[in-house]
């Protein structure tokens, strides 16, 4: 015996084998993968994980790891089956260079820690959990907001970044304003910037305090951030002492594919989200000195890095030229996306291969298999080669969820001259049908007298309102001769269409609101002013007393919405992204326009409060809004009411049963509703649509999977949509797969081919069985005992397993409808199985006969009576269908007539041997093929999508809407 893996487990290892199996087997991965099985299974890794793997484990298609999915690679190497061969250890031995028949098959799993926090209300827990999660192996939680003051590294500091996209220089700088040590910056930009090297140089100097030398460089466009440091700096760097540090930065876009939107930001937020982060982050070093690299956790849409991709040869070959010897055989985790601090060590030996920019290919926007790509993946492992480590950081703050962190107030000073003053807009909107009081004409004249000769009041009159245009024309006659107060009528007496005008009509820098009710502190116009010029990048201000209300809260309920609204300001320029009140939300007395106009407002960010309030609302809180408006509201901005947990998925499955009267007949429809039963176990709420009922309208509907099978669905981009091809893989054409969010291959070889087409928006996930609809328990009381069973339609057709049977004269029963004319009627029992019943049928045969469709089985798609009959712990014989050997032989296929006939006589005669491969069949389909765990696949999917899409507004129902 080789080798400590092997211990008890005895098996013989080579050196070799035995260290990459200590270097990729994950214990306590295994050990949380045990802990998921359902209770009763009765697998206990004992003391040694890996033993237990290597003796027991991957016989039950146990994964040694995230990224190795056992069954699978039986699948595509099939030869190991009939070898006995452990497939993971096959795979390190002989099978890394088919990297990709591991790799696609990479576990979904998200990784949670209970330092990451997340505010908002309720916070989802489990796999249907809506806030952010992280992937990857992160080693340490960063406090966005922390009083600890790390130590910091006492060596230079050095930024490179590579700012390919110009526009993006100023939020680079709010990045890097938040180092807390000086630092020095070596900033590249491309040759075609259109920006001259002074004025660039100009605006870092102004707005990075810290900043010490600064060093420009024009490059051109080879090699993406990558060449920029090791090529054009590469003096500078090489100069570097071996424990000084090195940040790498660059603008990021990803424009090849919305599924990357938010990256950049979420990379920046990982290493520089506040300055406790950054000082956090540089601590890391000073406090380690075997620490050589921190990066952040995976992107979701990169969850199943590492992988070599189409650069493993490259990676091997430029290793072998930096004197590291050979590259690891199974990429390490890397810094994905290339942000990055280091140690200069850690730099050098890419600096030493004195590559040039012509060595990089010309940009086309390629996405892998570039000189880039392979020296980002080679990051991750030139640590451990020079006796130092590489960690992932996630800070505990999600980054969508930073922007909504209130900014500390801005003081009040005494009014400051400057060169352009902020003109602003009071706008108001009035009902027609009110009177000119003195309340009210007190309300109008302290907001005129507040005027500056840049500002102007705007007043809407909603409906009918020939009397009180009368009244505030005779009261206010100078003001608006003036040009101070503008008056305007809207035929609409909804108050929204009336604010709508007055935004329209405003001119002002700044927009502000007054009702009939508020009540302005002296000076209030002039201290917004005075903010706004104080806070030039801040687009929204509160002046209500404390601090606004919390995005979460705001989301919740409007209590206060109206009132509390005529207390925000914000710039004009809001207008151009769209910012309207809606009038078609609940009534004309706008309550519910008001509410949703807060929640834009403070969609993409919090309000910045004054230190001292200075509007105040007379009278009391009017009645909660209507039942029906609350929903409209929240309906329209239910995705982010999704992220901070108001709320629950809805999800509907769409199944193409065409007819009510017969949709029992599809097993389709019986599958979804156990899965829509598990989804609502864990914490969804989710309906069945049968093909009459598809785009019927569900306002509230979230997500939608279409179970694709002979007819195709429409998607409605305001849904996630997901698609599980379970059948006719002919029918679904890559355009159409295109056009969801997700697809999921019930088949191992197809779905790899799809995964190699669409990457992360595609995975396998096998059709499935129902615990609580098939056992082996089940009652058999009345059940016949066939022989040999098909339960099946005949598709009016010959299928040619019960066809075999036929010919051979076996003891074949059929129950099925349209056999007529296809099968003599003495084998045919009964037109329909109840499907409540069909375990006890499965259990009671001797042998269950199963097939596919021709295509189905060429293409690998399993046929869901297999899982049903193994969880009902019936035996069963199969035609061959691609990548059988996943059921790692516990479900004989045949290929020909003659092979079903000596199969079914064999297995007659031999009731030990159909009893043990009953058996064994049933422990597999209940470890890895129950409903259960096809639910937590579509939710761990799920999250991302619904998360990447919580700024996005949603259509309202109408009004009167009952769902």
């Amino acid at each position: 015996m080789t080798g400590p893996a092997a211990g008890a487990a005895l098996v013989h290892l080579s050196a070799r084998t035995d260290a990459l199996f200590h270097q990729h087997f994950d214990p306590a991965f295994y050990r949380e993968q045990l802990a998921e099985l359902p209770a009763g299974d009765g697998i206990d890794p004992g003391p040694d994980p890996g033993a237990h793997f290597l003796s027991q484990g991957w016989k039950l298609g146990l994964w040694p790891c995230r990224w190795f999915d056992p069954l699978g690679y039986l699948a595509l190497v099939p030869e190991l089956r009939h070898m006995q061969f452990n497939p993971f250890l096959h795979c390190l031995e002989q099978g890394l260079e088919m990297e990709g028949h591991s790799a696609p098959f990479s576990r979904d799993r998200s990784w949670r820690h209970p330092d990451l926090r997340r505010f908002g209300c309720a916070r989802q827990r489990g796999p249907l959990e809506t806030t952010p999660v992280e992937y990857g192996p992160v080693r340490h939680v960063l406090r966005f907001e922390s009083d600890r003051q790390p130590p910091l590294p006492k060596g230079r500091l050095v930024v490179q970044l590579h700012l390919y996209y110009v526009d993006m220089a100023a939020e680079m700088i709010a990045l890097l304003a938040r180092l807390p040590v000086t630092f020095e910056l070596l900033l590249s930009l491309p040759e075609t910037a259109v920006v001259a090297d002074e004025e660039m140089i100009s605006l870092f100097r102004a707005g990075l305090e810290r900043l010490g030398a600064i060093t420009l460089r024009r490059v051109p466009n080879r090699g993406r951030d990558v060449a920029p440091w090791m090529v054009s700096f590469r003096s500078e760097l090489r100069a570097l002492a071996d424990r000084d540090l090195v940040l790498h930065l660059h603008s990021k876009k990803s424009p090849h594919g919305n599924y990357h939107v938010g990256w950049g930001r979420y990379l920046g937020h990982s290493l520089l989200g506040s300055t406790a982060v950054a000082a956090q982050m540089l601590g890391l070093f000073a406090e380690d000195p075997e620490l050589g690299l921190v990066a952040p956790a995976y992107w979701p849409a990169l969850r199943r890095a590492p992988n070599y991709g189409k650069v493993g040869d490259l990676c091997a070959h430029l290793f072998r030229r930096m004197g590291l010897g050979e590259v690891d055989p199974i990429c390490a985790d890397f810094p994905a996306g290339s942000f990055f601090c280091a140690r200069a060590a850690v730099l050098r030996p890419f600096l030493t291969l004195g590559l040039e920019a012509r060595d990089f290919p010309a940009e086309a926007g390629q996405i892998c298999g570039t000189l880039a790509h392979a020296v980002e993946r080679l990051l991750g492992q030139v640590p451990a080669r020079l006796g130092l480590r590489f960690d992932m950081v996630a800070v505990d703050l999600p980054f969508e969820e930073a922007a909504h962190r209130p900014p500390p107030p801005v003081p009040v000073s005494a009014p400051q001259e400057a060169d352009q003053r902020p003109g602003i807009s009071t706008l108001c909107a009035l009902a027609g049908h009110l009177d000119l009081d003195p309340g009210l004409a007190a309300v109008l004249g302290g907001a005129l007298a507040q005027q500056q000769e840049e500002d102007e009041l705007i007043l809407v009159l909603a409906g009918a309102c020939d009397a009180l245009l009368r009244q505030i024309e005779a009261r206010f006659a100078p003001e608006m001769a003036a040009g101070a107060l503008r008056v305007l009528a809207s035929a609409s007496p909804h108050l929204a269409a009336a604010w709508n005008i007055a935004l329209e009509e405003a001119r002002g820098d700044l927009c502000t609101y007054l009702g009939a009710e508020s009540l302005w502190r002296p000076q209030h116009l002039e201290r917004l002013r005075q903010a706004a010029l104080a806070r030039p990048g801040t687009q929204v201000f509160f002046c209500g007393a404390g601090l606004p209300p919390s995005r979460a809260t705001q989301l919740y309920a409007p209590q206060g919405a109206h009132g509390g609204g005529l207390a925000y300001a914000h710039r004009r320029a809001l207008l151009d992204q769209g910012l309207r009140f809606d009038p078609g939300l609940g009534a004309a007395d706008g309550r519910a326009a008001f509410w949703d106009l807060l929640l834009q407002l403070t969609r993409t960010g919090a309000a910045t409060s004054l230190s001292e309030p200075s509007v105040a609302i007379a009278g009391s809180e009017p009645p909660p809004l209507p039942d029906a408006e609350l929903r409209q509201v929240r309906v329209k901005h239910r995705n982010m009411r999704l992220c901070y947990g108001q709320d629950v998925p809805q999800i509907a499955l769409k199944v193409p049963s065409p007819v009510h009267e017969l949709k029992h007949r599809w097993g389709d429809l019986h599958l979804a509703e156990s899965l829509a039963r598990a989804l609502e176990a864990r914490g969804c709420r989710a309906r069945v649509d049968i093909l009459p009922d598809w785009y019927a309208h569900h306002p509230e509907d979230d997500a939608v999977l279409v179970m694709r099978g002979v007819t195709g669905y429409d998607p409605d981009p305001r849904h996630v949509n997901l698609l599980w091809n379970i059948s006719h893989p002919d029918r679904v054409s890559r355009e159409e797969m295109e056009r969801y969010d997700h697809v999921f291959v019930s088949a191992y070889a197809e779905g790899g081919r799809v995964i190699g087409a669409m990457g992360a928006r595609a995975s396998v996930m096998l059709q499935c069985a129902d615990p609580a609809r098939f056992y082996p328990e089940v009652d058999l009381t009345g059940v016949p005992a066939h022989e040999v069973l098909f339960v099946g339609n005949s598709r009016k057709q010959r299928r040619w397993m019960p066809q075999a049977c036929i010919e051979r004269g076996l003891p074949l029963a059929i129950y099925g409808a349209e056999w007529q004319g296809l099968a003599p009627t003495r084998y045919v029992r009964g037109f329909h199985v109840p499907n409540d019943r069909l375990a006890a049928y499965y259990r009671a045969a001797k042998i269950v006969l199963n097939d596919h469709w021709p295509q189905m089985a060429a293409r690998g798609f399993v046929s869901n009576r297999i899982m049903d009959v193994g969880m009902a712990g019936g035996f069963v014989i199969s035609d061959h269908f691609e990548g059988a050997e996943a059921f790692m032989g516990h479900v004989v296929t045949c290929t020909t007539p003659a092979e079903v006939e000596d199969a079914v006589r064999h297995y007659l005669a031999d009731e030990a041997a159909r009893r043990d491969k009953a058996a064994a069949l049933h422990r597999l389909v209940h470890l890895h093929h129950q409903v259960a765990h096809r639910a937590d696949q579509i939710l761990e999917t799920l999250g991302p999508l619904l998360r990447r899409r919580k700024s996005q507004l949603r259509p309202p129902p109408v009004p009167g809407w009952d769902g």
